[in-house]
C-alpha cells in the first residue's frame, strides 16, 4: 500500500523537480548575462566620457576666443606686458554684453626692403565754378607731409608728397585751396597746410620751419570753427626711445619712452609709417570739419615720449585726446578695431573715465560702422603711459592686425584708410554732440 501512494505523488514531485530545474537554469542564464551587460555598458560610458574630455581640450586649445593661450607681447607704450591672453577677462560694456579685455601687441618695426605702390590713376577734375581764386604774387611755406595735387580737390592726381616744408611761388588763394607752383609746374595745396606767406624765397626752396621736429603743430579750421580742439598723436616713431618715464605722474613705477611700433606681417609696412598716414588724412578731414586740430607730429623722424606726446595735448587744451595704432598679434588669425582708455579706478585721471569711455565707444563704433570691420571691445587698462598722463578725454585706437594678412592689406589701402578716418571724424563729431 505504501509503494502504491508513493506511486500515485510520485508525478507530482518529479514535475516540482522539474520545476525548479528550469528555474535554476533561467536564474543560471540571466544571472551571468547582467554582469556582462552591465559592465559593458560601463565600459562605453567611460570610454564616451574619455573621448567628450579629449575634444574639449582640443576645442579648447584651436579656439583662440577660449582657453589661456598666451604670447610675449608689447603694449603701445613700447613697453612689455609679458605674457597675457589674446583674450583675458571679461569686461561689461554698456550694453551689458561680456566683452573679453584683450592685448594691444605693438613689437618693434623694421623698414620694409621696398615697397612698390601701384601708380595712380589719373582723375583730374576742373575747377568748380563757384572756387574762385584771388590772384598772388608771393611765396608761401608749406606743413611736413604735405600732398601737392593737380585740381583743388582731392578726387585729383597727386604731383609729390613733400616730406619736409617747402617755400613755394604762390599765384591764387581761396580759403580752401591755394595755387602755386612747383617745379615749374602749377599745382594746388590745400589751404590749411600752409604756415606762412613771404615776400621773398629761401635760397635752397625749403621751408624755414622745414627741418623742426614736427611737434604741436596747431592747424585752424576751415570756415566757421566750431570751437573744438583734438589733438591727433600718430604712434610711435622711426627709432624707439628705452630710456625710462614714470608711468603716470608722481609714479615710482618705470616704462620705457616710446617704441617704433609693429609691422606688417606681409609687407614689412612699419606701423609708425602707417599711423602718420591716417593721422594727416584725418586732420586733413577734421579742418575740413572746422575743428582746431594740434599734432604730435608730422614727421616719423621725432624722438617723443608718450608721456611728452600727452603734455602736448595738454598744452593745446585738447577738448579729445586721438592716439592712433595698429595691432598685431602671435595669432595670424586675429582680426578687428578696438579701442583703449583708462579705468574707473585709475589713479592718475580715473576722473576722465567717462568721457575717455564715451570718446572710446564713438570711435570704435563708428570706425566699425564705416570699415565693415570686425568690432573687437574697448579694452580698459591702467599700464599706457600716454594715457595715463592725459588731461582731457582720451584714447588709442587700434585699426587692425597688421599681423593678419587680409585686414593689413585693407590698412595699406588708400581707400580704407579713407574708410577709417571718416569713421573716426564721425565719432568724434558724435563725442561733442
Amino acid at each position: 500500500m505504501f509503494n502504491n501512494k508513493i506511486l500515485k505523488v510520485m508525478p507530482y514531485i518529479l514535475g516540482v523537480l522539474i520545476l525548479i530545474l528550469v528555474a535554476v537554469m533561467i536564474i543560471t542564464k540571466f544571472g551571468d548575462s547582467k554582469p556582462g551587460q552591465e559592465t559593458e555598458m560601463k565600459t562605453d560610458k567611460v570610454v564616451s566620457d574619455l573621448v567628450g574630455e579629449d575634444e574639449a581640450q582640443k576645442d579648447t586649445v584651436n579656439d583662440p576666443s577660449e582657453g589661456t593661450a598666451a604670447s610675449p607681447v608689447q603694449d603701445d607704450d613700447g613697453a612689455g606686458l609679458g605674457l597675457i591672453p589674446d583674450k583675458g577677462t571679461p569686461e561689461t560694456d554698456p550694453d551689458g554684453t561680456d566683452k573679453p579685455m584683450g592685448d594691444t601687441a605693438s613689437t618693434e618695426g623694421s623698414e620694409p626692403e621696398t615697397v612698390t605702390e601701384p601708380a595712380p590713376t589719373a582723375t583730374p577734375t576742373p575747377v568748380p565754378e563757384e572756387l574762385v581764386f584771388e590772384d598772388k604774387d608771393d611765396y608761401i611755406e608749406t606743413k611736413n607731409d604735405v600732398n601737392l595735387r593737380v585740381g583743388p580737390s582731392t578726387d585729383t592726381d597727386i604731383v609729390t608728397n613733400l616730406k619736409t616744408g617747402k617755400r613755394l611761388k604762390r599765384t591764387g588763394y581761396n580759403e580752401k585751396w591755394t595755387r602755386i607752383i612747383y617745379e615749374e609746374k602749377e599745382c594746388y595745396i590745400y589751404t590749411p597746410l600752409v604756415t606762412g606767406v613771404f615776400e621773398e624765397p629761401t635760397e635752397d626752396g625749403n621751408a624755414t620751419g622745414g627741418k623742426s621736429s614736427g611737434t604741436a603743430t596747431l592747424s585752424t579750421g576751415v570756415g566757421t570753427s566750431n570751437g573744438h580742439i583734438v589733438c591727433i598723436d600718430p604712434g610711435h616713431q622711426t627709432n624707439g626711445n628705452n630710456d625710462k618715464e614714470p608711468l603716470g605722474p608722481g609714479s615710482s613705477e618705470m616704462k620705457a619712452k616710446v617704441s617704433s611700433g609693429t609691422s606688417g606681417n606681409t609687407t614689412g609696412h612699419p606701423e609708425y609709417k602707417l599711423n602718420l598716414t591716417v593721422s594727416l588724412k584725418l586732420r586733413d578731414e577734421l579742418i575740413a570739419r572746422g575743428y582746431t586740430v594740434v599734432m604730435t607730429r608730422e614727421i616719423n623722424d621725432v624722438n617723443l615720449s608718450n608721456a611728452e606726446r600727452a603734455k602736448i595735448a595738454a598744452d593745446a587744451g585738447a577738448q579729445a585726446f586721438i592716439r592712433i595704432h595698429a595691432n598685431s598679434s602671435t595669432d595670424t588669425s586675429v582680426n578687428g578695431v578696438e579701442t583703449i582708455c583708462m579705468t574707473s579706478d585709475n589713479k592718475y585721471n580715473a576722473d576722465l573715465y567717462t568721457s575717455s569711455r564715451k570718446l572710446s565707444d564713438a570711435v570704435l563704433n563708428n570706425v566699425v560702422s564705416n570699415t565693415g570691420a570686425k568690432k573687437r571691445y574697448v579694452w580698459e587698462t591702467d599700464t599706457m603711459t600716454g594715457i595715463n598722463w592725459a588731461e582731457g578725454p582720451v584714447t588709442i585706437l587700434e585699426m587692425g592686425y597688421m599681423s593678419n594678412k587680409d585686414e593689413e592689406e585693407k590698412l595699406l589701402d588708400d581707400d580704407y584708410q579713407n574708410k577709417i578716418v571718416i569713421g573716426i571724424a564721425n565719432g568724434i563729431d558724435e563725442f561733442f554732440k
